[in-house]
């Protein structure tokens, strides 16, 4: 059929582009026609044998594929069950990473603790002061980023021990030290175990109080025992076994040329107020203890005498008494009336009174004004403290200490004062009283003995 179909449309196709040619023409076109149509029926029987066998070949790698599919399905079914397996153990095997590295993480956070108290040690150590590379040794161990493991360990137990050893015995070594004139000098150091390190000079013995990172510090040692033993002349050496803090504390012992200048201007008016007060609280008590009371007893022996000029006799005798004052004021007026005796005897002791109670006021004033002022100190000190927290912030304690030593050290002088003159102010004024009722007492027995007519 596709033969016949292939020559009628040959033909089919020659009656239009060939009308007009001869049959000789036609004939020769047919066989071709003819010739070509065979070639293509040819060619459709090979092509059609090569489509079947590609089909079978195609259908045998389809079953091969399916075959490798179901292989590879149970490869990976396989493979799966191997892999929550070995997940499972790895989620195990984790946690106890986990654990091990925790206790691990704990023994080199103690690690690491030893070495920083290691250090802090060894800032004043005595030893680590002639052998600084000791400490080169620990910080070392202590800056490592890395996880610090049983060879670490080990080289920090051996320092440790060195540094034992070193404490049992006596050295002399040429260091460089500060002096106390602030000039770096070479001296040849003694160190005594690990509680002393000093050197001996021309100009006496000192101590030197080891620093981190520099030379230690100078410090001039009182007395001579140090000096003898440097010497040899002895084998008693007196020791800091706090780590340099007692020699620290000695030498920061606050002078009083120091104590006033951290005060500030405002301890100055407060130190004049204290002195003015205590010289005026002197004056004034020496004047009052002084003054002398007559007494019951012995008032009533000069009242027992029969004259007036024996009773003035016998009380002019007696110096320093207000009460033989107002005595002798009211028998010299004893012939006015008696109303006029009670208001010469009231004027008389409110004279008397006044003299005692002279300066006790100011003495008074003193003692309210010198905590006042301390208090003025205070404020003028915490306003210098927050100036300088401004300007340069919390970083250094040092920056703010003139302002709190201000605030404090005049808010202690004010209250110092204070507190003296505020006793002295109330045992004076006490005086005071204890003299006016003596004169109280004189001047109204006086008038009472007038009134009766006891006395000519």
């Amino acid at each position: 059929m596709k033969k016949k179909f292939m020559v009628c449309l040959a033909l089919f196709s020659l009656c239009f582009t060939l009308p007009c040619q001869a049959a000789e023409t036609w004939e020769n076109s047919a066989r071709k026609v003819i010739s070509l149509a065979g070639k293509i029926d040819e060619k459709s029987l090979f092509s059609e044998r090569f489509a079947h066998q590609d089909k079978a070949a195609l259908k045998k790698k389809i079953a091969i594929l399916k075959k490798n599919i179901s292989q590879n399905t149970r490869a990976l079914a396989q493979t799966t069950d191997t892999l929550n397996t070995l997940s499972a153990k790895r989620a195990r095997l984790a946690e106890q990473y986990q654990s091990e590295m925790a206790d691990m993480k704990t023994v080199e956070g103690s690690f690491r603790n030893a070495l920083r108290q290691t250090l802090s040690r060894l800032d004043s150590s005595t030893v680590a002061a002639m052998h600084p590379e000791m400490r080169q040794r620990v910080k070392f161990l202590f800056d490592q980023d890395n996880f610090l493991g049983l060879k670490e360990m080990q080289t920090y137990t051996s320092l440790l021990f060195e540094d034992i050893r070193a404490t049992s015995r006596i050295e002399k070594k040429n260091t460089e030290v500060i002096g106390t004139n602030g000039q770096v000098q070479t001296v040849s150091l003694s160190r005594a175990g690990g509680f002393f390190l000093g050197y001996q000079t021309p100009e006496g013995a000192y101590f030197v109080l080891p620093q981190p990172g520099q030379p230690g510090l100078s410090v001039k040692a009182q007395g001579k025992q140090v000096s003898v033993w440097l010497k040899g002349g002895s084998d008693r050496l007196p020791m800091d076994i706090t780590g340099g803090t007692a020699i620290r504390a000695a030498e920061q012992k606050q002078s009083l040329e120091t104590w006033v200048e951290a005060g500030g201007v405002l301890l100055y008016p407060i130190l004049i107020a204290g002195l003015i007060g205590t010289l005026f609280s002197f004056l004034k008590a020496l004047h009052l203890f002084m003054q002398k009371r007559i007494g019951q007893k012995r008032k009533e022996q000069f009242l027992d005498l029969k004259s007036s000029d024996q009773v003035r006799m016998a009380l002019s005798k007696i110096s320093r008494c207000p009460g033989a004052r107002v005595m002798e004021a009211c028998l010299s007026l004893e012939n006015r009336p008696i109303d006029s005796l009670d208001a010469i005897v009231e004027e008389k002791i409110l004279t008397e009174q006044g003299k005692q109670e002279r300066f006790l006021s100011i003495i008074g004033v003193l003692a309210s004004i010198a905590p006042l002022l301390g208090l003025l100190g205070t404020v003028t000190g915490m306003i210098s403290t927050f100036r300088a927290i401004t300007i340069f912030g919390t970083g250094d304690p040092r920056m703010m200490s003139t302002g709190i030593s201000e605030a404090l050290v005049t808010t202690q002088a004010g209250l110092a004062i204070a507190i003296p003159l505020l006793l002295a102010h109330h045992f004076l004024k006490r005086r005071v009283v204890v003299l006016v009722e003596d004169m109280e007492a004189c001047g109204m027995g006086t008038i009472a003995r007038i009134s009766k007519g006891q006395m000519s």
